[in-house]
């Protein structure tokens, strides 16, 4: 073993197909690593939680890869002194050869650490509804891959089956009618039922149920598994996955990196594919404590963002200054706002019940603005809407820039492009959002625009849309995202995609 401290690498594993089963564990590894060697049935969500600067390496059969060359890559970047994490579909010891890979690495004297994950060996019939055991139908349970169920004569099936037992064969797509025939063969009731579940787990998720006579009947595709026992009985009854309101759908959420992956994981637990799209970066901007302090003296500061609110906080601890130092009223364009301010213990005064530039000059015409100095605490090149707005109210404005925003997710799309033919909503935060995912995905995007129904967060939003070809475009009636979950989840239910 290598000494402590030396070069290691984590066998990961990444879990069976829907990105909400990955371990704790294992998310942070993948947060924290330099190198990320995955496989082709690893959710490529998972990879846009891994930090800007990691390599991303695929490592699968269609990439021309063969498991020494897997060997060998884990040693060498870990020899160079990266964090490697090998991620691996399910569980890494569970049919996934991570025993053969912790053998390379400690022959080779580098240090590793097993991550489990959750196997399609459980994972599987719990999305399909098929519990491997029940007290009154199955206590007992064999899992082979298929090409154990037709090179193994000392298995005994019949006996499994008179056990009452489940059988669970993996990687039986291909060869159905081969592993009927030998389960038939070696003395299995034909009139056992079985269920076939290709890619499990996933918003693709598809089952076929029958008798086993009948396997292979339809055409299997891979990923699949199959159970084969008289537990595959209860599934009509016990079946909850694929009566999720969202099953089925693919969503790309265009945001910031952080809103994005939140509402991708939201959608989640509506059984979406939900892919998010890192749309916009942000950097922060030199602010001298003399605008600070004329921003603070001012009668109101506005916030248009939380993350507004996040480099305001940034820019007082490094000039030296913090809230005691605040005079003004403040005004926040949304709750998430509010609540990023409540976070640094102030409480806004103003909060519109239209979360946008427009809702908020409204509250402020309310209020009465003339001969009243307003800071604007945003991001660079902001909405002109606002500023101008309160100058026809008569207010004295500052514009006070914090941080400027630019085009992001180019990484992103590397792993994102494959799947944009399959995407049947897209959700986009702003109007540079829009900007940043057009200039990505060029051609390609505006078709996904054109065939999708496209959900935008505010009306500047959704007329941009419409000028750049987009059909169908909805607007919540909040602008946050509970409000783009609702419209998306009554749209399904009135199925009017």
């Amino acid at each position: 073993m290598a000494r402590r401290g030396g070069p290691k690498v984590y066998i990961v594993g990444a879990g069976p197909g829907d990105p909400s089963l990955i371990t704790k564990r294992a998310l942070r590894l993948i947060e924290r690593a330099d190198s990320v060697l995955y496989d082709s049935l690893v959710p490529v969500e998972l990879l846009l939680y891994a930090k800007e600067e990691a390599e991303l390496i695929p490592v699968g059969k269609k990439g021309g890869w063969d498991q020494e060359g897997i060997n060998e890559l884990m040693v060498r970047k870990a020899l160079e002194g990266r964090t490697v994490v090998r991620l691996k579909g399910g569980d890494p010891f569970i049919f996934g050869r991570g025993g053969e890979e912790v053998e390379h690495l400690r022959e080779r004297g580098v240090e590793f650490e097993i991550v489990p994950g959750v196997s399609a060996l459980s994972a599987v019939p719990a999305y399909a509804g098929v519990p491997l055991t029940h007290r009154r139908i199955s206590s007992a349970i064999c899992a082979v891959t298929s090409r154990e169920a037709l090179g193994k004569e000392s298995i005994n099936w019949r006996a499994i089956s008179e056990l009452g037992g489940t059988l669970v064969l993996f990687m039986g797509a291909g060869n159905a009618d081969e592993v009927r025939q030998r389960l038939l063969s070696s003395g299995m009731d034909e009139e056992t039922p079985f269920v076939s579940v290709m890619w499990g787990t996933t918003s693709e998720q598809r089952t076929i149920s029958g008798r086993l006579g009948e396997l292979g009947r339809v055409r299997l595709r891979p990923p699949c598994l199959t159970l084969v026992g008289r537990v595959a009985l209860l599934r009509e009854r016990l079946r909850w996955f694929e009566r999720k309101p969202l099953f089925g759908r693919t969503i790309l959420v265009a945001r910031p990196k952080e809103e994005a992956v939140k509402l991708a994981e939201r959608l989640r637990e509506y059984g979406a594919r939900a892919l998010p799209f890192p749309a916009i970066k942000f950097s922060p901007l030199d602010v001298d404590a003399r605008t600070l302090r004329r921003a603070l003296d001012s009668d109101w500061i506005a916030f248009t963002s939380k993350r507004g609110v996040r480099f305001f906080r940034d820019a007082l601890f490094g000039t030296g200054l913090d809230v005691r130092s605040l005079r003004a009223r403040v005004a926040a364009i949304g709750p998430s706002t509010a609540e990023e301010l409540e976070n640094m213990g102030i409480m806004p005064d103003l909060v519109p019940e239209e979360y946008s530039s427009r809702g908020l000059l409204r509250e402020f015409s309310r209020v009465g603005m003339a001969g009243k100095r307003v800071a604007l605490l945003r991001a660079k090149g902001g909405n002109p809407e606002l500023p101008s707005g309160l100058e026809r109210m008569g207010a004295d404005v500052e514009d006070v820039e914090l941080y400027w925003a630019f085009p992001g997710g180019e990484r992103e799309a590397k792993i994102l492009r494959p799947l944009l033919n399959y995407v049947d909503t897209l959700v986009f935060g702003s109007p540079s959002c829009l900007e940043s995912f057009l200039s990505t995905f060029s051609e390609e995007g505006r078709e996904a625009l054109r065939r999708g129904t496209v959900v935008a967060m505010g009306p500047v939003t959704a007329k941009v849309l419409g000028r750049e070809g987009a059909q169908k475009v909805l607007v919540p009636e909040t602008y946050t995202a509970d409000g783009v979950l609702e419209l998306i989840i009554g749209m399904a239910a009135k199925e009017a995609w």
